[in-house]
């Protein structure tokens, strides 16, 4: 009797969990509190990476102090490396919470949250099941190179909104051509992100729809103003800074982004050996259901004439194999496809398995986030690139090299390395860094300028002190940075 009575309400508690998982209500309220608590938590303490996270958020740290949206200057000078849009947001995030780490970081969360809901909404479109679209979110989050990067002040995962919300405005319009508007609007807000990355949206739709050979959708007027959208607002940025740089905006702009930086290439020869690399390192477990997935949705797209299928495999394919173009390969680059492989995983999931397996893979995966998100906040475990504390050494450092050095004058380097720790050294002291120095150069500045301070590793400034002994006074130092000047500036220092 009592053994019965414990299956019953265990019984009970499993179908109430199921009713519960399988309300399209709850499941989108749980899978933004569950995305907030991962990607915000922890971030008040942390720091943020030289290189890239304060590189971009010393960026709009300038435009939030010298309010000029259009031309980005990094350290006074204008920088032309990357469209402004996600430095906006970073801005706005500064005029509301203060200059700070978090937010720098706040707006790439609040991305990320909105990723994760535009998947479950695409999913739900293609699909009109609350499972795959509640596992293709799930799937998006784990593994945990998403969640990393939702958690950097970088500009990756605002292109990756974009990206989707264009193509979730596109399938809209089989009901409202008027979302070809919100289409042009978010394939421009992609420009504005990540520059000629964010045409991706026009790519796929126009190459879908030949392919559906839906002429009459080609001609739709509100495609052409869509794209007019898109094109014209997206590069408004570079025409306005082409107009007062000229030539030096597209030298640098366009150089950088297609030989040395983003998008290079090697005479457009693809290769998938960096791409698949960082998959086989970081796509576990769905790397496997994935590929399947992928043979199975372009057999149904091309041969079964599957709308959704070959929409989705486009989507997956296109990005990846023109991608595979660039000299610079890294996973961050293809979050833009993520959504598809997360639908593209759950689909293939759910044409596998039973209904038994159904539930467990959801208790599974909804147990993992929440072990995750209290993982996140409730414990002082340090993994992973940003649950690391980063920039320690010059946060510690940062407030008396800004109290000793004047505004306009730079921070010496002596045998650091010429972009660490720069960019973090500007973010949280204000004070650039000069290139680096050896011992006979540093020697010939302290006598020709005493007041001038320096930033060294302290290994080297042991090293140093132990060569020429009296010669500099130690200002302050940790475990890894020692910051001096000359004795005879000894009685200056603040």
């Amino acid at each position: 009797f009592f053994l019965t009575n414990v299956i019953n309400h265990h019984f009970y508690q499993t179908k109430l969990l199921n009713t519960i998982f399988n309300n399209k209500t709850f499941q989108i309220y749980f899978l933004i509190f569950l995305t907030l608590l991962i990607l915000l938590g922890r971030q008040l303490d942390t720091g943020m990476k030289n290189y890239d996270d304060a590189f971009y958020a010393q960026k709009a740290k300038e435009i939030y102090e010298s309010r000029d949206l259009w031309v980005v200057t990094f350290a006074g000078v204008p920088d032309f490396a990357n469209p402004p849009l996600p430095l906006w947001c970073m801005a706005l995030a500064y005029s509301v919470f203060g200059v700070s780490s978090f937010s720098a970081i706040f707006p790439s969360a609040l991305f990320g949250v909105g990723i994760v809901l535009l998947t479950y909404r695409l999913a739900s479109h293609f699909y009109k099941d609350s499972w795959i679209a509640f596992i293709a979110s799930l799937v998006l989050i784990f593994p945990g190179i998403f969640i990393d990067y939702s958690r950097r002040a970088m500009v990756d995962i605002p292109l990756t909104f974009f990206v989707t919300f264009a193509l979730f405005a596109f399938l809209k319009t089989k009901t409202n051509k008027r979302w070809y508007l919100a289409f042009g609007l978010a394939t421009a807000g992609g420009i504005l992100s990540k520059s000629v990355l964010g045409i991706f949206p026009l790519a796929i739709v126009f190459l879908y729809l030949l392919l559906k050979r839906q002429w009459k959708e080609l001609m739709n007027p509100f495609l052409a103003l869509g794209t007019i959208l898109a094109i014209g607002l997206g590069f408004s940025w570079h025409w306005i800074n082409w107009l007062e740089f000229e030539q030096l905006f597209l030298d640098v702009h366009f150089g950088a982004l297609f030989f040395g930086g983003d998008c290079g290439n090697s005479g457009f020869r693809c290769n998938f050996s960096g791409y698949l690399k960082d998959f086989l390192e970081y796509y576990w477990p769905w790397l496997p259901f994935a590929l399947i997935g992928l043979y199975k949705f372009g057999k149904r797209g091309f041969i079964e004439k599957d709308e959704n299928s070959l929409f989705i495999f486009l989507w997956a394919t296109l990005v990846f194999v023109i991608l595979s173009t660039s000299n610079n390969q890294t996973i961050r680059y293809l979050f833009m496809i993520f959504p598809a492989l997360s639908i593209i995983v759950a689909k293939t999931l759910y044409d596998w398995l039973g209904p038994a397996w159904k539930e467990r893979v959801v208790g599974v995966l909804t147990g993992v986030a929440c072990l995750t998100a209290l993982f996140v906040n409730s414990t002082p475990f340090q993994v992973k690139v940003t649950l690391k504390e980063s920039s320690n050494g010059v946060r510690q450092l940062a407030s008396v090299i800004k109290l000793n050095i004047p505004e306009n004058e730079m921070l010496g380097n002596f045998k650091l390395d010429f972009w660490r720790p720069k960019h973090a050294m500007l973010f949280y002291s204000d004070r650039d860094m000069e290139p680096p120095i050896n011992k006979d150069e540093l020697l010939r500045q302290s006598q020709h300028n005493p007041k001038k301070m320096w930033l060294s590793g302290t290994a080297e400034f042991k090293t140093l002190n132990a060569e020429v002994p009296g010669i500099f006074y130690l200002i302050q130092a940790n475990s890894k940075y020692a910051f001096f000047t000359s004795s005879l500036n000894r009685d200056f220092v603040l």
